[in-house]
């Protein structure tokens, strides 16, 4: 087992995370001698542990050994418990993922994560300037707590230097995709969505990001996002009777930009709503919702790859993070503070 700072509090200062009263330390600092600090114990490689602080007293810290034991603390345990039972790991880890619990999984040190990271609802986050993320060979590893792996698919996309700092360089063959565990990334109800990208030059219509649709159909899915000619983004979710869309700002060419969408839930037949971002501005209003049919929750996560090919080079890409909520502007503000300065802004 590894050890991870632990401090009940209100608000975080530098080299931490917060959520809800809990804050974690999460860089190589002293946070023994300053006070209140605690030292919890996580859990093996592999396995999950669950954290909260508390006032005046320890914190509570549990380290399930398997699935079932995640289910069992969530329906029996957690406080405030599920609105309904609890029966799937992905149902579990989205719960987790909303709730005031912190989640983190394996033992292996989480290096230079952003502090102040916004930390509720986040259900993937992969970073290139992350060594845990990145460092296992055909992987790209997800740092949320949540522990998703995509694996390397087509020509390996190179870790490199992409517009002076360390990204993957798209290259027209090579994608991530992650199989297992994707459901705790409800891109079918209210979700947000934020990439750090390259924007080089856009020669062909490519898919960036796709939650994959019943049988990998067109549009027939949670979310798919192309990367136009323009430089713009385009979104989709959706299908019957016909699909809904989007679309967003073009990206500033040879710099590094973030983008984020944002939209309701489409898990009813009531109309969507997307909103995009970009570069922290407030949201702005883009989606034409044509659909009266709730989506069938959906497989695969792929990132550089979907039903329109894969993305050329020499655009990259440096972060991905996921939301099982619809952020707000100061929150996607934040986010956009806390990780800029990793791209020279």
């Amino acid at each position: 087992m590894s050890i991870i700072p632990i401090k009940y509090g209100s608000t975080e200062s530098t080299g931490e995370i917060i959520k809800s009263n809990t804050l974690a330390g999460v860089t190589a600092q002293d946070y023994a001698s300053q006070g209140g600090w605690i030292s919890g114990r996580l859990n093996s490689d592999g396995k999950y542990s669950i954290a909260k602080s508390r006032d005046g007293a320890g914190p509570l810290i549990y380290n399930p050994t398997n699935d079932a034991e995640f289910i069992l603390f969530c329906n029996s345990t957690a406080s405030p418990p599920p609105s309904s039972t609890i029966t799937t790991i992905d149902e579990a880890l989205i719960f987790i993922s909303n709730s005031d619990y912190m989640l983190f999984y394996g033992d292996t040190p989480v290096d230079n994560f952003p502090s102040n990271l916004l930390m509720e609802g986040l259900s993937c986050y992969l970073d290139s300037q992350i060594n845990s993320s990145t460092s296992t060979s055909g992987k790209w590893l997800d740092v949320s707590g949540n522990g998703l792996d995509f694996l390397s698919y087509g020509t390996a996309l190179p870790l490199t230097t992409v517009g002076g700092y360390p990204a993957f360089q798209f290259n027209g063959s090579g994608y991530f995709q992650c199989n297992d565990k994707y459901g705790s990334v409800n891109m079918g109800g209210d979700c947000t969505l934020v990439m750090w990208v390259y924007c080089v030059d856009i020669a062909e219509r490519d898919t960036i990001f796709e939650k994959v649709g019943v049988g990998g159909t067109s549009y027939q899915c949670e979310i798919a996002m192309t990367w136009e000619t323009g430089e713009q983004f385009s979104y989709y979710s959706r299908k019957t009777p016909a699909y809904d869309y989007a679309s967003t700002a073009s990206m500033t060419k040879n710099a590094w930009n973030m983008i984020s969408i944002k939209m309701s839930t489409g898990l009813t037949s009531t109309a969507r709503t997307g909103f995009w971002s970009k570069n922290g501005s407030g949201y702005s209003a883009s989606y034409t919702s044509r659909s009266n049919t709730a989506l069938t929750p959906a497989a695969q996560i792929r990132v550089g790859y979907g039903y329109a090919g894969q993305v050329e080079g020499n655009n990259g890409i440096g972060a991905v993070l996921t939301y099982n909520k619809m952020l707000s502007n100061k929150e996607i503000l934040q986010i956009y503070n806390v990780t800029k300065g990793r791209y020279g802004l």
